[in-house]
């Protein structure tokens, strides 16, 4: 679907989009209502985070000006920040994609919300599968060779969970996206997994077992990254979840680690990154996100191999 409008004043708009965006959360059957007390633990955590990245983005196509949008975002509590400035990103790319000028998106990402980039580019690659567009094209615009590809993480998340039989049951991978854009593509579908399992591990085990062996180690990243930045569960329910990896437990152990760097980065370390880096790490939450640190030095510039992909190599070289 293309945004297509006749509304000429830019804040019509903006609202006419905002809309747009809410009915497609909506649509998947869990937003945009918020958390109530018949849901069990899990549930109620995840459509926190899913209510609190709707609702954000809408706020953010009513308020894009930087001043009124970031008091707004930090109005939020501290450990949801992440998740409000992803749907910051959702609103800020739709409006790129219109008025790809202004590129609000970048700005946003290199100057106030600068501590919070991974939600801002997860969220900005929702908006991009949202209303169908090329997030290599968008992601390229921004001009940042390392944390640009997490583009293509948020928008395998919204095709795996808002078009979940397509992506999910039957693995459809888009096929306009080329080499490492698949993979980053993967590790935002399993994202989706967790979601859409309600953080239940035999579930997700069973998901990613059906898919194609070559697909599984970014999947189980993404679902490692899912579990330490969003959480959704308790310890017993966690604990079995390196072993129904398998061969794969040390990507879920890079995803988790580069949630901690999300989350260290972002000034929000919570208690379920340190639960998910104690057991898909075996260390602490701030030890991971320094491992991650220390991966990003002295990265080659020019190579062949994405910058991305030799990051997430040296982390996962942590947890061979």
């Amino acid at each position: 679907m293309t945004l297509t409008t006749t509304v000429p004043a830019e804040s019509g708009l903006r609202d006419t989009i905002g809309n747009l965006l809410w009915r497609s959360f909506a649509a998947a059957g869990m937003m945009p209502g918020a958390p109530n007390t018949d849901d069990d633990a899990s549930t109620a955590r995840l459509k926190q985070v899913v209510y609190t990245v709707t609702e954000c983005s809408r706020t953010t196509l009513l308020n894009p000006e930087f001043d009124a949008l970031v008091r707004k975002l930090d109005a939020y509590d501290e450990e949801l920040h992440g998740f409000a400035y992803e749907g910051a990103g959702v609103g800020l790319a739709a409006l790129d994609c219109i008025w790809p000028k202004r590129n609000r998106t970048l700005a946003l990402a290199t100057g106030p919300g600068a501590h919070h980039v991974f939600g801002i580019y997860l969220g900005a690659g929702m908006c991009l599968a949202r209303i169908r567009r090329d997030p290599e094209w968008f992601r390229r615009r921004l001009g940042d060779p390392l944390l640009s590809w997490i583009i293509l993480d948020g928008f395998g998340f919204y095709r795996g969970f808002f078009a979940y039989e397509r992506h999910v049951t039957h693995q459809h991978v888009p096929s306009h996206l080329k080499g490492y854009g698949r993979r980053v593509f993967d590790q935002g579908v399993g994202r989706a997994i967790w979601f859409a399992s309600h953080a239940d591990v035999l579930q997700v085990a069973t998901i990613v077992g059906a898919f194609p062996p070559s697909r599984q180690a970014d999947l189980w990243s993404g679902i490692g990254f899912a579990c330490g930045y969003s959480g959704g569960i308790e310890r017993g329910a966690l604990d079995p979840l390196p072993t129904l990896a398998g061969r794969h437990r040390s990507h879920l152990a890079l995803g988790a680690a580069i949630s901690a760097k999300a989350r260290h980065l972002g000034g929000n370390p919570a208690s379920q990154n340190e639960l998910a880096c104690e057991v898909l790490c075996g260390t602490t939450s701030d030890k991971a996100s320094k491992i991650a640190d220390a991966a990003v030095r002295d990265l080659p510039a020019g190579n062949l191999v994405p910058a991305h992909a030799l990051w997430r190599q040296r982390v996962l070289q942590e947890f061979l």
